[in-house]
């Protein structure tokens, strides 16, 4: 949404700096002209008194940050869409005021009211590339550092500090097949791009083994976690990914594998192309997906097909969290893995609170906590490692 060509969160987020007192010269310069441009802010020429504007909101009977965050909130759910980082899409006649009342009040109150929260926080990381590698003589090589590595059959590994690929196939041994293991622990994730091109981005607390070199049939397992394959296209051989419930069978395509959940078992969710999922040892249980479609495979013959919005279960691999109506059970526990710490529940009925938003995966966890601070009735305090979830 915006008004006289400025979004609502680009006119919030200058009116912030200018209370914070974080302009520079010519962020000062441009912020006279936007509250004096006419039709843009009623009454606006006042935001320049910063001093003014802080003493009156430090005055309680000035400012209602509960009245402004009632509003914002039954706004939203009139609209039936608690979608809390995508707020520029609300009404600017509404929403602007009342943003304007909530960052002001959060600016008074962020310190004192997060000092515990921020104080405790600064060893838990979030997100980064880090993995290990099992080789065939069961040798663990830690992967991160720049450099090559030249295997025994004659091929030559190679890593940076977030991808492991491997070169010189031709020349090896091609008598034995080599397999390696990737191991992801809990608060990474890594690339790895496979013998033919296959790229496959590994989750946190995810282990896959894979040939070297592919020979024959192109075969990997995931064996616990999380994994998305951008599948290089071969109509010959196609590609299959061993889980422990099925195989998936594509010939070139997008899609993603998550085997976390021991009760919902393997959830395939299919981004591009086509994809056939079948139960070990038998043939005539089988599927075949088209994009936006999601595979849920639990126990048995129970097998579940659904529409989805893929984000949702994709959007990790690019740098992002994207949740509707999740419970914050659910989400914990990918707080868990991708920050590598324990949540514990001191109020057990937190768990099936829901939340909806999309957050950036890489910043610190303290942004994803205070997200869910600030849209449900929850708190959390950290120490030692240790998210504990408390009823406000």
């Amino acid at each position: 949404m915006e008004r006289n060509g400025h979004s609502v969160t680009e006119i919030v987020h200058r009116v912030l700096r200018h209370l914070l007192g974080e302009e520079d010269e010519r962020e000062r310069e441009e912020f006279h002209r936007l509250i004096h441009e006419p039709g843009l802010l009623n009454n606006a020429s006042d935001l320049e008194n910063r001093e003014k504007i802080m003493e009156q909101l430090n005055t309680p009977s000035s400012f209602s940050s509960g009245e402004a965050y009632e509003r914002f909130i039954s706004y939203c759910r009139k609209r039936e869409r608690v979608r809390w980082i995508r707020f520029a899409r609300v009404a600017a006649v509404l929403v602007l005021p009342v943003l304007l009342g909530v960052g002001a009040w959060w600016l008074l109150s962020r310190e004192k009211d997060s000092a515990a929260l921020l104080s405790q926080v600064e060893e838990v990381s979030p997100v980064s590339p880090k993995a290990y590698l099992t080789l065939e003589t069961g040798q663990h090589v830690a992967l991160g550092q720049q450099g090559q590595t030249t295997m025994q059959d004659g091929s030559v590994m190679r890593q940076d500090s977030a991808v492991v690929s491997y070169a010189g196939l031709e020349k090896a041994d091609k008598s034995k097949v080599v397999f390696h293991e990737l191991n992801v622990p809990r608060g990474g994730e890594y690339l790895l791009v496979l013998s033919d091109s296959t790229r496959v981005w590994v989750n946190a607390d995810s282990r896959l083994r894979y040939p070297v070199r592919f020979e024959g049939k192109r075969e990997v397992y995931l064996l616990v976690g999380e994994a998305y394959f951008d599948v290089a296209r071969d109509e010959a051989l196609p590609f299959v990914v061993h889980t422990s419930r099925g195989q998936v069978k594509v010939l070139g395509t997008e899609f993603n594998v998550n085997t976390y959940d021991k009760e919902a078992g393997v959830v395939t969710t299919l981004v591009e192309g086509s994809v056939q999922f079948a139960a070990p040892g038998k043939a005539v249980k089988s599927v075949v997906l088209k994009p936006g479609d999601q595979l849920l495979t639990g126990e048995g013959n129970d097998w579940q097909v659904r529409e989805v919005n893929v984000a949702e279960y994709v959007a990790w691999k690019d740098g992002e969290y994207v949740f509707n109506h999740q419970t914050l059970e659910n989400l914990m526990k990918i707080v868990e893995r991708n920050y590598d710490v324990t949540v514990f529940f001191a109020s057990e009925g937190c768990k099936s609170l829901r939340f909806s938003g999309d957050l950036k995966k890489y910043d610190k966890v303290e942004k994803f906590l205070q997200f869910i601070e600030t849209g449900g009735d929850v708190r959390f305090v950290i120490k030692d490692r240790t998210i504990t979830v408390y009823k406000k």
